[in-house]
């Protein structure tokens, strides 16, 4: 991402907001998909990345590329449910439900399994790549998170106990999402411990740096761009994203609302960011992607089917070179990708 001079989401300035779209009255008071999208920052560069990012657009036609049946097979899922594309495009899913993590080279039709979990029994949740290539899994049925060198199949366990899901700070409890910073620390999403542990790397136990929670078990979480101490974490059962400093009892932002109307998210997932710092969010109920421009906490949808078909149980998204975005579907055992247009 190139904006950095940014301090952090909670900011409160005054603003202007900026409209990229073909409405010729600066007048209206009809509040637009990019009403939401102000622009917080104070260096040229960081302004011309907001302004880029607000014409972004998705053909609303969503294509499968991967999957599209059950089964076991080269082209099928098992309720895949995380999707990670690298820099040379290249795609990774985790197949739950088919204890593997399958990958697809750019254009392929049919994918490679590159990590088989089915001697061990551990059940897929999330993937992430470290900057040397390296491949964390968390494998929520045996509470643990592996990580696996580039090119092999054959992993060592860096976080929990399989086996055990206690509160105990060597243990995780249905870990699913994850994230990593430069240093290499891990960051755990724990649904059942209903908190966030970082785990710095070759440690024998983790810390806490959210939660415990009283109300939400943790789902996705994605570090802040602006801060080194804060996170996004999507909570299914507060319908709600956080943004959360470390340590904090409460977070700084929720983000809940969509489209400037009593619109509400319904079970997020997955999150990820584009080249201009905006932040994506899979609702999942709902069916859809919001987009939740840089400072906003109001969502504009970016990718949802009119006939609502292309999506049933979406969990996860990511982008590849071009932006154009992938949404992996859990019913509907598949990846769909929206072409940007």
């Amino acid at each position: 991402t190139t904006s950095t001079t940014s301090t952090t989401s909670t900011t409160t300035s005054t603003t202007s907001t900026t409209k990229t779209t073909s409405t010729t009255s600066t007048t209206s008071t009809t509040t637009t998909a990019y009403d939401s999208c102000k622009l917080f920052h104070a260096n040229i560069t960081s302004c011309m990345n907001v302004i880029l990012g607000l014409s972004l657009r998705w053909n609303q036609t969503g294509t499968t590329v991967a999957g599209g049946s059950s089964g076991s097979g080269a082209n099928q899922f098992n309720k895949a449910a995380w999707v990670e594309i690298d820099e040379n495009d290249t795609m990774y899913v985790a197949d739950h439900h088919g204890y593997r993590v399958q990958k697809y080279v750019k254009g392929a039709t049919s994918g490679v399994t590159v990590v088989d979990a089915i001697p061990t029994g551990d059940h897929p949740e999330s993937i992430t790549f470290d900057k040397d290539g390296y491949m964390y899994m968390a494998g929520h049925t045996n509470n643990r998170v592996i990580r696996y060198p580039p090119n092999s199949g054959v992993g060592t366990n860096v976080a929990g106990r399989i086996g055990s899901s206690t509160t105990a700070l060597t243990d995780l409890s249905d870990p699913l999402g994850m994230d990593l910073d430069d240093n290499l620390n891990l960051y755990i999403a724990e649904r059942k411990n209903k908190r966030v542990v970082k785990w710095a790397r070759n440690a024998a136990a983790g810390t806490i740096v959210i939660g415990p929670s009283s109300t939400s078990g943790f789902y996705g979480i994605l570090l802040s761009l602006y801060s080194s101490n804060q996170a996004y974490v999507s909570s299914e059962e507060t319908d709600s994203v956080y943004l959360w400093t470390f340590g904090a009892s409460s977070p700084s932002v929720t983000l809940t609302q969509v489209n400037a109307t009593t619109a509400t998210l319904n079970a997020p997932r997955g999150m990820e960011y584009d080249t201009y710092g905006n932040l994506y969010v899979v609702d999942r109920t709902n069916k859809r992607v919001v987009m939740y421009c840089v400072n906003s906490t109001v969502g504009k949808v970016v990718a949802q089917d009119s006939t609502q078909t292309s999506l049933d149980s979406p969990l996860d998204l990511a982008f590849d070179s071009d932006l154009n975005l992938y949404v992996v579907d859990d019913a509907a055992e598949k990846v769909v990708k929206y072409t940007k247009l």
